[in-house]
């Protein structure tokens, strides 16, 4: 699942409580029970200069370590039909009342995973993270559309200072001094699956994967001081950029870290 233009955890108890209040039982009718893993491991070989360990280092030197990595994300849906943008027809509705058959569409093509903002802790190692299990309806799910958006809810704000008008933050070392980098970048964020996601009984676990690494390295692969990073900079557009690129998510039954299908592949 590639994500195209137009996406942790806090408390991990927490994220999964707000998932389960918007589904029902994971043994309901009709339901299978999926488990979402998160990683920071690509599928391809790393770039010249990463390297894993328990914090993320980037750069040939060790420059640029990260230490802790989240993000806001809403409105996360599973999407059947790709003509049917889930997210967006949601947020009309939200704007602009019934939307009638519209409304009736998406309820048809879209699963709901969450409505409601989640912060999102994302693990800074390779290893691959089991987060939350969520009971989806049986199906064939083309693709996975959310929001990266700074919350607006004021409750969420209030229990999240360190995120209030912020939908990412990052904290680490550069050439050993602390940092802390955020940012209020928003993406509407469509992840194909390919091939599409079928969930049934035997499919138990699909990996969102972000190539983090990547967020602080500018077009020729240098690293990019946080610091530098100030509103209307080119290194906090580019910064910008790379996140709204690094999504990417895919079934991975072994939690590998890697697609399934291109394991069969390989």
């Amino acid at each position: 699942m590639n994500a195209r233009y137009s996406y942790s955890f806090t408390g991990l108890a927490g994220v999964a409580m707000l998932l389960a209040a918007c589904s029902s039982d994971l043994t309901g009718a009709n339901k299978r029970p999926l488990q979402l893993s998160f990683t920071t491991r690509v599928a391809a070989p790393a770039a010249s200069g990463i390297s894993a360990s328990p914090d993320l280092v980037v750069g040939s030197n060790g420059d640029l370590v990260l230490t802790k990595v989240q993000l806001v994300i809403d409105e996360i849906e599973l999407g059947e039909d790709d003509d049917v943008d889930c997210v967006a027809e949601i947020e009309s509705g939200d704007d602009h009342g019934d939307m009638g058959d519209d409304r009736d569409e998406m309820e048809d093509e879209c699963e709901e995973i969450s409505g409601d903002p989640l912060l999102v802790d994302i693990p800074v190692d390779a290893g691959v993270h089991s987060v939350i299990t969520v009971p989806l309806a049986e199906g064939t799910y083309r693709k996975l559309e959310a929001k990266l958006e700074p919350a607006r809810a004021a409750a969420f704000s209030s229990l999240n200072p360190n995120l209030a008008g912020k939908s990412v933050r990052v904290e680490g070392t550069f050439k050993g001094n602390p940092f802390v980098f955020t940012s209020a970048v928003r993406a509407s964020l469509e992840m194909e699956f390919d091939p599409p996601l079928v969930i049934d009984a035997t499919t138990k676990n699909a990996t969102i994967s972000l190539d983090v690494a990547r967020w602080f390295l500018d077009r020729n692969g240098a690293v990019i001081d946080p610091g530098s990073a100030t509103p209307g900079s080119n290194s906090l557009q580019q910064i910008e950029d790379n996140i709204r690129r690094s999504f990417h998510a895919f079934e991975d039954d072994d939690e590998s870290g890697v697609d399934d299908h291109d394991e069969h592949r390989g």
